[in-house]
């Protein structure tokens, strides 16, 4: 253990828990809004990326909120934000289009939070405040990945502003923008969206039993990896329209479906990889359709839940683990691989179903059960409807 000389004079509590209010606010618009525009992200590159950054962004929310309550200040709403905490958030919710949202998102807001977090750091006392010191260094670190992932070539001009020391209000609670409901997601200007998506595929490949088919020609492989590629970015797109579309949810919903989304995201990475260095294709290649995506999205959240991650992620789990065995004994160990990673990630997907489909469901998790098995009963073999 280092012997430090002298404790500095630092910020005192209630001057460190203001800063984390306004991170706490900055951030948790910035987590809600991402959700609502992912979906309208067309390059699979940056939408991607903004399904990792996510994730980084909730967990490290969770990480204030708990800091708030060391504190001593409340951590489940800590204030009302003022001053040009509140101005840098009404420039967030103004955008029109996914490119005004991260060009203030990650040209403004993002840079505005480092140069509140390194004031912060320079000012502690690195003993008496030293889980502030630990929570903060990792934060910096991660929104200098971000912006470097997804800020502009030239960031924008800031006001140099220190957005930690603005005044909060008690009373009431910021009400956050909900977008509009989507139509379709975005996907880049190359692939071609097609009604029924590729033709290729067959659907003896998303049936459960025997009549279940292995994709293991080469040429087949390439059309059934691209489709699935879309399917993730199709399920991650879904989670995250289920946090951003109900704010009132409690945070640890958000942080689940914040992780899903990663997941998901991640997912289709892996696959973009697999088919550009194993299998000779490439995103685009083929056609992809939205059918699917529409028929679970026009549900409540608890019918959301109940079609996708309590049947589809639940059927699935089925087929990766039938894939994975016949993969493997071909040969393909890499491919079989990918599909076990795959089987893990479904099982908490599926608990995130039963557990956010029983809070939402008058009866309990019984109630949900039944809700399932009625919706259910709607698609056909596949998942489907």
């Amino acid at each position: 253990m280092s012997r430090a000389e002298a404790l500095s004079l630092g910020y005192d509590v209630d001057d460190s828990a203001v800063r984390f209010s306004n991170y706490f606010h900055v951030l948790r618009e910035i987590v809600h809004l991402s959700n609502g525009w992912l979906a309208l992200v067309p390059e699979l590159e940056r939408k991607v990326r903004l399904g990792d950054h996510i994730h980084d962004d909730a967990r490290a929310l969770t990480k204030i909120k708990r800091r708030l309550y060391e504190l001593r200040h409340p951590s489940d709403y800590p204030g009302n934000p003022g001053g040009s905490v509140l101005a840098l958030l009404e420039r967030l919710n103004a955008a029109g289009t996914p490119e005004e949202y991260l060009a203030a998102a990650y040209g403004e807001a993002k840079p505005a939070l480092l140069h509140a977090l390194g004031v912060h750091l320079a000012g502690l006392d690195p003993v008496t405040d030293e889980p502030s010191l630990r929570l903060l260094t990792q934060l910096a670190g991660r929104q200098e990945r971000h912006v470097s992932e997804l800020g502009p070539a030239v960031p924008a001009a800031g006001s140099g502003a220190d957005i930690g020391e603005c005044e909060i209000s008690f009373g009431g609670e910021r009400e956050l923008r909900v977008l509009p409901r989507l139509v379709e997601p975005a996907r880049d200007p190359f692939v071609e969206v097609r009604e029924g998506g590729d033709p290729y595929l067959v659907r003896e490949l998303y049936i459960n039993g025997p009549e279940n088919h292995v994709p293991v020609d080469p040429e087949e492989q390439k059309h059934f990896f691209h489709g699935l590629l879309d399917a993730e970015l199709c399920a991650a797109e879904l989670m995250a329209r289920n946090s951003h579309e109900h704010p009132a949810m409690p945070w640890d919903f958000h942080v689940d479906m914040a992780r899903q989304t990663w997941d998901e995201c991640r997912h289709a990475q892996v696959h973009e990889i697999l088919m550009r260095t194993e299998l000779g294709c490439r995103w685009g290649d083929y056609p992809v359709g939205f059918s699917y995506f529409r028929s679970i999205y026009a549900h409540d959240l608890v019918g959301r839940l109940a079609l996708f991650n309590s049947t589809s992620e639940q059927n699935a789990m089925w087929r990766h683990s039938h894939r994975r065995k016949v993969l493997r004994a071909r040969g393909q160990a890499n491919v079989a691989k990918v599909f076990d990673y795959l089987l893990a990630d479904e099982v908490p997907h599926v608990h995130n179903g039963a557990r956010w489909g029983a809070y939402l469901t008058d009866g309990g998790e019984r109630a949900y059960r039944a809700l399932v098995r009625r919706l259910r009963a709607g698609p056909d073999e596949t998942g489907a409807r």
